[in-house]
Protein backbone atom coordinates (compact mmCIF):
# COMPACT_ATOMS: atom_id res chain seq x y z
CA UNK A 1 0.00 0.00 0.00
CA UNK A 2 1.36 3.31 -0.95
CA UNK A 3 2.02 6.06 1.87
CA UNK A 4 0.23 9.33 2.01
CA UNK A 5 1.73 12.15 2.27
CA UNK A 6 0.72 12.59 6.01
CA UNK A 7 2.68 9.38 6.34
CA UNK A 8 5.51 9.85 4.81
CA UNK A 9 5.99 13.21 6.45
CA UNK A 10 5.31 11.69 10.16
CA UNK A 11 8.24 8.66 9.08
CA UNK A 12 10.48 11.22 7.34
CA UNK A 13 10.11 13.37 10.87
CA UNK A 14 10.66 10.01 12.96
CA UNK A 15 13.80 8.65 10.48
CA UNK A 16 15.27 12.28 11.18
CA UNK A 17 15.05 11.91 14.77
CA UNK A 18 16.50 8.35 15.01
CA UNK A 19 19.58 9.62 13.01
CA UNK A 20 20.06 12.75 15.18
CA UNK A 21 19.64 10.80 18.64
CA UNK A 22 22.17 8.28 16.80
CA UNK A 23 24.67 10.77 16.31
CA UNK A 24 24.75 12.39 19.36
CA UNK A 25 24.75 9.85 21.63
CA UNK A 26 27.33 9.16 24.61
CA UNK A 27 28.41 6.12 26.13
CA UNK A 28 25.15 4.46 24.96
CA UNK A 29 23.07 7.93 26.72
CA UNK A 30 20.09 9.51 25.33
CA UNK A 31 19.12 12.80 25.82
CA UNK A 32 15.32 12.51 27.55
CA UNK A 33 13.53 15.01 25.30
CA UNK A 34 14.42 14.13 21.88
CA UNK A 35 13.61 10.26 22.98
CA UNK A 36 10.02 11.05 24.44
CA UNK A 37 9.47 13.41 21.42
CA UNK A 38 10.60 10.31 19.20
CA UNK A 39 8.77 7.99 21.16
CA UNK A 40 5.23 10.22 21.23
CA UNK A 41 5.58 10.45 17.15
CA UNK A 42 6.38 7.31 16.71
CA UNK A 43 3.04 5.80 18.90
CA UNK A 44 0.89 8.73 17.04
CA UNK A 45 1.29 6.27 13.88
CA UNK A 46 -1.40 4.27 15.15
CA UNK A 47 -3.81 6.45 13.58
CA UNK A 48 -2.70 5.53 10.28
CA UNK A 49 -5.01 4.00 7.66
CA UNK A 50 -1.80 2.42 5.77
CA UNK A 51 -1.59 -1.09 8.25
CA UNK A 52 2.59 -0.85 7.41
CA UNK A 53 2.24 2.08 9.31
CA UNK A 54 0.06 1.37 11.90
CA UNK A 55 2.52 -1.95 12.99
CA UNK A 56 5.34 0.32 13.82
CA UNK A 57 3.38 2.19 16.59
CA UNK A 58 4.13 -0.19 19.48
CA UNK A 59 7.88 0.27 19.05
CA UNK A 60 7.77 3.45 20.90
CA UNK A 61 7.62 0.55 24.29
CA UNK A 62 10.95 -0.56 23.14
CA UNK A 63 13.01 2.32 23.59
CA UNK A 64 13.99 2.85 26.80
CA UNK A 65 16.58 5.53 28.13
CA UNK A 66 19.38 2.73 29.10
CA UNK A 67 19.13 0.70 25.99
CA UNK A 68 22.42 0.32 23.98
CA UNK A 69 22.99 1.74 20.96
CA UNK A 70 22.50 -1.04 19.11
CA UNK A 71 19.35 -1.74 20.34
CA UNK A 72 18.26 1.76 19.31
CA UNK A 73 19.46 1.45 16.04
CA UNK A 74 17.76 -1.94 15.28
CA UNK A 75 14.22 -0.10 15.95
CA UNK A 76 15.11 2.16 13.18
CA UNK A 77 15.45 -0.11 10.60
CA UNK A 78 11.84 -0.73 9.83
CA UNK A 79 11.49 3.12 9.50
CA UNK A 80 14.25 3.02 6.83
CA UNK A 81 12.98 0.74 4.94
CA UNK A 82 9.48 1.63 4.63
CA UNK A 83 10.77 4.74 3.50
CA UNK A 84 13.57 3.05 0.76
CA UNK A 85 16.02 4.96 2.46
CA UNK A 86 19.39 3.82 0.72
CA UNK A 87 21.95 5.19 3.58
CA UNK A 88 26.06 5.96 3.43
CA UNK A 89 28.27 5.71 6.23
CA UNK A 90 28.30 9.59 6.47
CA UNK A 91 24.35 9.17 7.01
CA UNK A 92 24.99 7.30 10.72
CA UNK A 93 28.70 6.64 11.47
CA UNK A 94 29.27 8.04 15.13
CA UNK A 95 33.02 9.17 14.36
CA UNK A 96 33.70 9.94 18.38
CA UNK A 97 36.71 7.41 18.60
CA UNK A 98 38.65 9.17 15.86
CA UNK A 99 42.01 10.47 16.72
CA UNK A 100 42.68 14.02 16.99
CA UNK A 101 46.54 13.71 15.67
CA UNK A 102 48.23 11.22 13.73
CA UNK A 103 51.68 10.31 15.19
CA UNK A 104 53.05 8.65 12.12
CA UNK A 105 54.46 10.47 9.16
CA UNK A 106 52.91 10.88 6.22
CA UNK A 107 53.80 7.53 3.37
CA UNK A 108 55.62 8.79 0.71
CA UNK A 109 52.48 7.75 -1.77
CA UNK A 110 50.39 10.40 -3.66
CA UNK A 111 46.76 9.42 -5.11
CA UNK A 112 46.19 11.11 -8.87
CA UNK A 113 42.32 11.24 -9.72
CA UNK A 114 41.89 11.95 -13.81
CA UNK A 115 38.70 12.90 -15.21
CA UNK A 116 36.57 11.32 -12.12
CA UNK A 117 32.80 11.54 -12.55
CA UNK A 118 31.03 10.21 -9.17
CA UNK A 119 31.92 13.01 -6.26
CA UNK A 120 30.70 9.95 -3.91
CA UNK A 121 33.82 7.94 -5.20
CA UNK A 122 36.18 10.67 -5.11
CA UNK A 123 35.00 11.24 -1.68
CA UNK A 124 35.76 7.51 -0.81
CA UNK A 125 39.45 8.16 -2.31
CA UNK A 126 39.97 10.91 0.48
CA UNK A 127 39.05 8.96 3.38
CA UNK A 128 40.97 5.57 2.25
CA UNK A 129 44.10 8.02 1.30
CA UNK A 130 43.48 9.51 4.73
CA UNK A 131 43.17 6.35 6.76
CA UNK A 132 46.44 5.16 4.63
CA UNK A 133 48.04 8.23 5.69
CA UNK A 134 48.92 9.17 2.37
CA UNK A 135 50.89 12.18 1.25
CA UNK A 136 48.41 14.13 -0.85
CA UNK A 137 45.22 13.49 -3.42
CA UNK A 138 45.72 15.84 -7.43
CA UNK A 139 42.83 16.59 -8.92
CA UNK A 140 42.75 16.22 -12.73
CA UNK A 141 40.27 17.08 -15.59
CA UNK A 142 36.45 17.52 -14.34
CA UNK A 143 37.47 15.75 -11.27
CA UNK A 144 35.04 16.95 -8.46
CA UNK A 145 36.66 18.66 -5.45
CA UNK A 146 36.06 18.67 -1.59
CA UNK A 147 34.18 22.09 -2.55
CA UNK A 148 31.44 20.24 -3.61
CA UNK A 149 28.58 19.38 -1.06
CA UNK A 150 28.75 15.53 -2.30
CA UNK A 151 32.87 14.84 -2.00
CA UNK A 152 32.71 16.80 1.54
CA UNK A 153 29.72 14.17 2.31
CA UNK A 154 31.61 11.31 1.82
CA UNK A 155 34.94 12.40 2.60
CA UNK A 156 33.90 12.79 6.11
CA UNK A 157 36.00 15.74 7.04
CA UNK A 158 39.02 13.66 5.93
CA UNK A 159 39.74 16.64 3.52
CA UNK A 160 40.66 18.69 6.00
CA UNK A 161 43.71 16.66 6.85
CA UNK A 162 44.79 15.74 4.19
CA UNK A 163 46.62 18.09 1.42
CA UNK A 164 45.22 17.94 -1.94
CA UNK A 165 45.78 20.06 -5.09
CA UNK A 166 43.65 20.69 -8.75
CA UNK A 167 45.77 19.87 -11.58
CA UNK A 168 43.76 20.34 -14.88
CA UNK A 169 46.36 18.80 -17.03
CA UNK A 170 47.46 14.85 -16.26
CA UNK A 171 49.72 15.05 -18.39
CA UNK A 172 52.20 17.60 -16.30
CA UNK A 173 50.60 16.47 -12.97
CA UNK A 174 52.52 13.34 -13.51
CA UNK A 175 55.45 15.20 -14.98
CA UNK A 176 56.12 17.15 -12.14
CA UNK A 177 56.00 13.95 -9.56
CA UNK A 178 58.34 12.45 -11.71
CA UNK A 179 60.59 15.29 -11.57
CA UNK A 180 60.01 15.18 -7.59
CA UNK A 181 61.41 11.25 -7.33
CA UNK A 182 58.15 9.37 -7.52
CA UNK A 183 57.43 6.00 -9.62
CA UNK A 184 53.93 6.67 -11.39
CA UNK A 185 52.00 3.53 -11.25
CA UNK A 186 48.61 3.41 -13.50
CA UNK A 187 46.13 0.70 -11.87
CA UNK A 188 44.15 0.23 -15.35
CA UNK A 189 43.12 -3.09 -17.00
CA UNK A 190 45.53 -3.25 -19.84
CA UNK A 191 46.90 -6.30 -21.42
CA UNK A 192 50.50 -4.88 -20.27
CA UNK A 193 49.21 -4.95 -16.46
CA UNK A 194 51.51 -6.56 -13.93
CA UNK A 195 49.34 -8.14 -11.00
CA UNK A 196 48.93 -5.91 -7.80
CA UNK A 197 50.16 -8.33 -5.55
CA UNK A 198 53.36 -8.74 -7.22
CA UNK A 199 56.10 -6.51 -5.22
CA UNK A 200 56.15 -2.90 -5.94
CA UNK A 201 59.40 -1.00 -5.99
CA UNK A 202 59.61 0.85 -2.76
CA UNK A 203 59.92 4.05 -3.54
CA UNK A 204 58.05 7.12 -3.41
CA UNK A 205 54.81 6.02 -5.66
CA UNK A 206 52.01 7.59 -6.89
CA UNK A 207 49.12 5.61 -7.86
CA UNK A 208 47.01 7.13 -11.06
CA UNK A 209 42.84 6.36 -11.35
CA UNK A 210 41.06 7.19 -14.68
CA UNK A 211 37.71 8.01 -15.16
CA UNK A 212 35.41 4.96 -14.00
CA UNK A 213 34.16 4.44 -17.84
CA UNK A 214 36.74 4.97 -19.48
CA UNK A 215 40.07 4.76 -18.16
CA UNK A 216 43.14 6.20 -19.01
CA UNK A 217 44.11 8.07 -21.94
CA UNK A 218 46.44 5.88 -24.32
CA UNK A 219 48.95 8.60 -24.31
CA UNK A 220 49.23 8.34 -20.68
CA UNK A 221 49.70 5.08 -20.57
CA UNK A 222 53.00 5.86 -22.56
CA UNK A 223 54.78 7.71 -20.15
CA UNK A 224 53.63 5.98 -16.51
CA UNK A 225 56.53 3.41 -15.05
CA UNK A 226 54.10 0.79 -14.62
CA UNK A 227 50.35 -0.49 -14.32
CA UNK A 228 49.15 -2.54 -12.17
CA UNK A 229 45.79 -4.89 -12.20
CA UNK A 230 43.73 -6.38 -9.28
CA UNK A 231 43.44 -10.04 -10.75
CA UNK A 232 39.57 -10.85 -10.63
CA UNK A 233 37.90 -14.06 -10.88
CA UNK A 234 34.76 -13.59 -11.73
CA UNK A 235 33.18 -12.44 -14.76
CA UNK A 236 32.97 -8.56 -14.56
CA UNK A 237 36.88 -7.36 -15.62
CA UNK A 238 36.77 -4.28 -13.21
CA UNK A 239 36.21 -2.99 -9.90
CA UNK A 240 34.72 0.39 -8.54
CA UNK A 241 37.34 3.06 -9.19
CA UNK A 242 36.75 3.50 -5.08
CA UNK A 243 37.60 0.11 -4.02
CA UNK A 244 40.54 -0.14 -6.18
CA UNK A 245 42.46 2.43 -4.93
CA UNK A 246 41.71 1.10 -1.32
CA UNK A 247 42.60 -2.50 -2.22
CA UNK A 248 46.10 -1.03 -4.32
CA UNK A 249 46.84 1.69 -1.36
CA UNK A 250 46.39 -0.76 1.46
CA UNK A 251 48.56 -3.31 -0.50
CA UNK A 252 50.93 -0.85 -1.43
CA UNK A 253 51.32 -0.06 2.43
CA UNK A 254 51.64 -3.71 3.62
CA UNK A 255 54.43 -4.18 1.47
CA UNK A 256 55.92 -0.79 2.53
CA UNK A 257 55.85 -1.80 6.27
CA UNK A 258 57.04 -5.44 5.71
CA UNK A 259 60.82 -3.78 3.32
Amino acid sequence: MALSAQDKKSLEEIHRLFVSLEKSSRNFSFEPEPLLELKNKIAALEASENPDVTRLADLNKHLVADMTLKHFVSFAIPFERLLHKNLQDDDFLVIENDKHASPLEPLPLVFVLDNIRSAFNVGSIFRTAECLGAQKIYLCGYTPNPTQWKVEKTAMGTQDYLPWEEAPKLLECLEELKEAGYRIVALETAASAVDLFTSFELEPTAFVLGNERFGLDPEILKVIDEVRIIPLRGRKNSLNVGVTAAIAGFEWMRQWRNK
